[in-house]
């Protein structure tokens, strides 16, 4: 990063915290209905129809004006959000006034309601809350939100939290995990404008499982008045290749009764690029050849659809039953990635090419039906609730490889051909109860969930033509796991001091069985995940916390496979049924300052994390990607966060973390290998109000990330620049949407591996330079709120 960048980067963060200081007289506090403090809020002083003084209030929401005669003034008050306020005075009778307290402001627009106050940092004893409700984020999706929350980066396409993708993502605390593009498809056609609020929990309590290293959960507004609202969704994204997407959603809501239906319909073409070079060494250490690879890949995925239904039945004041399912489902995807790799000796010359075509279809669905019933007692609820989900997955693949010297015809061809056919299902139930016990709040629970998997893998491979026999590639793997867990917690507040504690123990019995080649991995062991919180309110403009939580990794199942799935002949992949999962401690040390500037200083220590281990087989000149448990890793980090309102039509968001970060593992050589290193992160969102009827307003957005590593890899640093303007139209009821995406294509990466007679270096891009234009309608009553259910637990992991 350049000294210019440096400087840049540090104005752009300091800048906007400078301006929320601002002095004013005549004194007084102006704040919300809940106590909060307001800052920025417009005040001014006047006499008669003309403005004698103004002023702004801090960030405690105090004002002052200094050097007034006395007389009798119109105090006024106006601040985006919130009604505006007038009073009589006089001074010097009122040179101290009692505490104003404004009421939010709502316009009406036809039936859309459309508040405009900013989106508000919440901290509580386990979780950092953003509060969005009818904030100027509603307008935005709920990926573009998450993109905005405190704590969370989207970076890369993917959610991490403090570096870790390891993140179970909840909806109104019922697990919605999807994977990859199905999960970002979810997120991108949920209304933002039926969120209430994202929860960031670094340190989960007992009551979630213990899977994973941290939680996001969407708190979803509940529907109170009955009624019918939709809404219509439709856009155009173009990057490489052109993409569509179609989607509606329904609700009602009736005296009992109240349903959830939505569609959604996608249809594109997607890039990617990988450009590498591999080093081979002789025994002194000198390079004896060089592999250079020029991956490009071309996906279509040319009909997605998903399904979504809930309904919920109250059947008296006491109980509620509640039905849902959800599908997924891409049968129409298919992949072509073209691999040429040109092979030079130790002094840069030509030896030999071969070029690889790799065809894969791989259609592929889920499905999910889930059910709970809820019973309220005079102080207390509990809910039983339970999921089934099969998930199908089918891959055939043909690798075409044609081998030759430089500038002749190909002296060999190659077939590699396979098919990879995948069926899971997982099964899951709960019970869960909370409510008051003597001084102390409690909430304690059982569940037991199961996963069976059935993976059949097939290979075929020819020559110029005529088959050859391959020993030990084909097999079957079976997999069968069941997890018992209960837990109890509790918590308490007492003056300035909040106290809440947990334990969760989990037994887990688990077999992989190799089929083909006879090998059986059995696991069955017990393990209790403690956690521990408490947060000081000094006043009210300092709070202290601090807390513990023990955690697991299960390896995804897809990990748990031993096949090898080859992109070229010189390149595989291939899991582990043998990896054991990683346990995680959290200890974090939390500071609010003036509810609105938010420090973190937090540890983890992970012990026997499952990641991908890239190596290069000096007998085969093959690239093998291999899942493995690596040693242990460990992160000690800060990060900082604030949303500010710089003028009422100018809101700001910043996020900064700094982190040292160290992974051991051992490498191909035997030796025990340390990769580590300082990086930071920064992320600014600016909001603007281009017009007085707040009909068109404007976004940018921008993030960098330095040089980062991650098991045997090091990771180049990466940046991104977004801006989009957004139109509302039709009384409210249609929006008119105008997206660009990494501007100046900063979200390329280049990845290496150097240790030892290791050295490999690769070039990344994955199409994320786009143009999105999207025209949103909504219809019936938009006061409704909208409900999502869960998925199974172990979804997750597929």
């Amino acid at each position: 990063m350049s000294s210019s960048s440096i400087i840049k980067l540090f104005f752009a963060l300091v800048i906007p915290i400078v301006c929320s200081a601002q002095s004013a007289g005549l004194s007084g506090k102006v704040t919300d209905k809940a106590g909060h403090p307001i800052a920025f809020a417009n005040v001014a002083l006047w006499m008669a129809d003309s403005v004698k003084k103004t002023s702004y209030t801090d960030e405690a929401g105090q004002f002052e004006f200094k050097d007034m005669s006395q007389s009798k003034y119109t105090l006024k008050i106006n601040t985006m959000g919130y009604a505006p306020y007038s009073a009589e005075i006089s001074i010097p009778e009122n040179a101290v006034l009692a505490d104003i307290v404004l009421e939010e402001s709502t316009e009406q627009l036809a039936n859309v309601e459309i508040n405009y106050r900013r989106p508000v940092v919440n901290r509580k004893i386990d979780r950092l809350e953003f509060d969005v409700e009818n904030s100027i984020l509603s307008s935005d999706n709920a990926w573009e939100i998450l993109r905005k929350t405190p704590g969370v980066s989207l970076s890369g396409g993917g959610i991490s939290i403090r570096g870790s993708n390891s993140i179970l993502v909840t909806i109104n605390d019922k697990k919605v995990y999807l994977t990859g593009e199905e999960l970002k498809n979810l997120l991108e056609n949920t209304d933002g404008d039926n969120i209430k609020s994202i929860e960031v929990i670094t340190t989960p309590p007992s009551k979630y499982e213990a899977q994973g290293s941290a939680v996001l959960n969407i708190k979803m507004k509940r529907s109170t008045n009955e009624g019918y609202k939709g809404s219509v969704v439709g856009a155009y994204e173009q990057s490489m290749y052109p993409k569509g997407v179609m989607s509606t959603n329904h609700y009602y809501k009736g005296n009992r009764l109240s349903a959830y239906g939505g569609y959604m319909f996608g249809s594109g073409h997607y890039y990617g690029r990988n450009y590498s070079t591999v080093k081979y060494m002789d025994d002194n250490g000198d390079v004896s050849s060089i592999w250079k690879s020029r991956e490009q890949a071309h996906y279509r995925a040319t009909s997605q659809n998903s399904f979504n239904l809930n309904l919920e039945y109250q059947i008296d004041s006491l109980n509620t039953v509640t039905f849902g399912g959800n599908s997924f489902f891409s049968m129409k995807s298919t992949a072509n990635i073209h691999t040429p790799t040109y092979i030079y000796d130790g002094n840069g010359v030509l030896d030999s090419v071969f070029d690889a075509k790799n065809h894969r279809d791989y259609p592929q669905k889920n499905n999910t039906l889930n059910g709970s019933f809820e019973h309220k007692f005079r102080k207390g609820k509990l809910i039983l609730m339970s999921d089934y989900t099969w998930h199908y997955f089918n891959q055939s693949q043909d690798v075409n490889t044609l081998f030759s010297l430089p500038g002749e015809a190909p002296y060999r061809s190659q077939l590699l051909a396979s098919d990879d056919n995948r069926r899971i299902s997982l099964f899951s139930a709960q019970a869960d109860y909370s409510g008051p016990m003597g001084k102390y709040n409690v909430e304690t629970g059982l569940r037991f969930g199961n996963v069976n998997a059935e993976n059949d893998f097939d290979y075929e491979q020819e020559i110029d033509g005529e088959p050859v026999s391959i020993d030990g590639l084909s097999n079957r793997f079976l997999y069968d796991e069941a997890v018992f867990a209960g837990y109890f917690g509790l918590d308490r507040e007492f003056g300035k001091w909040a106290l809440k504690a947990g334990l969760r123990g989990e037994y887990t019995s688990l077999e992989g069985n190799s089929v083909t080649t006879a090998e059986v991995n059995s696991q069955d062991y017990f393990k209790l995940f403690p956690t521990l919180y408490t947060l000081y309110k000094a006043s009210d403009d300092h709070q202290i916390g601090l807390s513990y939580g023990k955690r697991i990794s299960r390896p995804p199942y897809s990990y748990l496979n031993p096949f090898r799935l080859y992109s070229t002949p010189y390149a595989y992949v291939t899991g582990d049924p043998r990896l054991q999962p990683a346990i995680t401690h959290n200890i974090s040390l939390l500071y609010t300052l003036k509810n609105k500037y938010n420090f973190d200083f937090y540890y983890r220590y992970e012990k026997d994390p499952a990641m991908e281990v890239m190596y290069q087989d000096y007998g085969t000149n093959t690239i093998i990607s291999k899942v493995t448990n690596i040693d242990n890793n460990y992160v000690a980090g800060l990060d900082f966060n604030t949303n500010l309102e710089l003028k009422d039509w100018w809101q700001s968001g910043i996020q900064a973390s700094t982190m040292y970060k160290e992974d051991t593992f051992q490498g191909i050589d035997g030796t025990m290998q340390k990769n580590k290193i300082v990086s930071f992160f920064v992320y600014m969102n600016h909001r603007f109000t281009l017009d007085k009827k707040k009909t068109w307003t404007a976004e940018t957005g921008y993030y960098y990330a330095s040089p980062g590593v991650s098991g045997v890899f090091k990771f180049g640093d990466m940046s991104s620049l977004s801006a989009s303007f957004r139109k509302t139209m039709l009384k409210g009821k249609a929006e008119l949407s105008f997206i660009f995406s990494d501007i100046y294509r900063g979200e390329q990466q280049t990845t290496t591996v150097r240790y030892a007679n290791q050295d490999r270096v690769a070039h990344q891009y994955n199409d994320t330079q786009n143009f999105r234009i999207q025209f949103r309608y909504r219809f019936g009553n938009q006061k409704l709120g909208d409900k999502q259910r869960q998925e199974a637990d172990e979804k997750g992991r597929l």
